[in-house]
């Protein structure tokens, strides 16, 4: 059966760009985790005991992804009432074009994203702060990023340090990073 009460776990990092204004300070981030396939969805679905087969819950949630895109891909806003809706946005080349004439939507266009904009009405309310008062936060790590010089390319590198094993028996202290 699904539990409803796990933990979202949360990681501190630091920021590390010297130009911005919160450079040296923390800020949480959400324990990055495999996303959930298809298959596992369908799974976690029928384990909440509706009446219906997994079987049948994967072909329903494959047939809806194929109708989203081809929706999307038509330009079409899709609204799934108590989610949310799904819609498409433009991402164009940068400088544009000088005349309307001079635009061709095959060249210009760079890419189409996916957007989500979440229910907002009292039941089912999505949006980010009613969100947060359904999690149950947990704290997880201190990452750390390193970056090194490698063949002449630079590389990221993330240490993570349970904040359990942190020393912060002075709260005046800030954690002893690895």
């Amino acid at each position: 059966m699904a539990v409803n009460e796990i933990a979202f776990q949360v990681n501190l990092k630091k920021d590390t760009n010297s130009a911005s204004r919160t450079y040296g300070m923390y800020f949480g981030e959400p324990e990055t985790k495999k996303p959930l396939s298809l298959k596992g969805f369908a799974k976690h679905l029928t384990e909440h005991g509706k009446l219906t087969t997994y079987e049948m819950m994967v072909l329903v949630l494959q047939n809806i992804v194929s109708c989203m895109k081809e929706l999307i891909c038509q330009g079409q806003p899709v609204k799934l009432e108590g989610l949310g809706t799904f819609y498409p946005t433009i991402e164009n080349k940068k400088g544009g074009v000088e005349s309307p004439l001079g635009y061709d939507p095959n060249v210009q266009i760079e890419g189409v994203h996916l957007r989500f904009l979440p229910e907002g009405e009292k039941e089912g309310n999505l949006t980010s702060r009613e969100l947060k008062k359904a999690c149950v936060f947990e704290m997880k790590d201190l990452i750390t990023v390193h970056v090194v010089t490698e063949g002449g390319k630079k590389k990221r590198y993330q240490t993570r340090v349970p904040i359990s094993d942190l020393p912060l028996a002075n709260q005046d202290v800030d954690p002893i990073e690895p």
